[in-house]
């Protein structure tokens, strides 16, 4: 009986920690593995870019007119539409 506390406590810590970052990085790694050229992405440093070419484990992006970097495939964080708009235009603090 004395036993059951702990354990029933270490599963509880797996349910509500490890599980759900270990479904984030299944997610992760399948997005990843999705990508196609053309995909516009943000990537983990946040940087905005087109994916241009894919290798096996290298992403190549273009971040504006004639540049273009080669970057860790697993770098690339998600498609851009999943970032939400800044509002251009600040409100009024009157």
């Amino acid at each position: 009986m004395e036993l059951l506390v702990p354990i029933a406590i270490l599963g509880v810590m797996w349910a509500v920690l490890i599980l759900p970052q270990q479904r984030r990085v299944k997610a992760h790694k399948a997005y990843v593995e999705s990508l196609q050229v053309g995909d516009e992405v943000v990537t983990t440093s946040g940087l905005f870019g087109t994916v241009t070419s894919l290798d096996e484990d290298r992403a190549r992006l273009r971040i504006a007119p004639d540049v273009e970097i080669t970057m860790a495939r697993m770098a690339v964080a998600r498609p851009q539409s999943a970032v939400v708009p800044a509002d251009p235009t600040p409100e009024d603090p009157e």
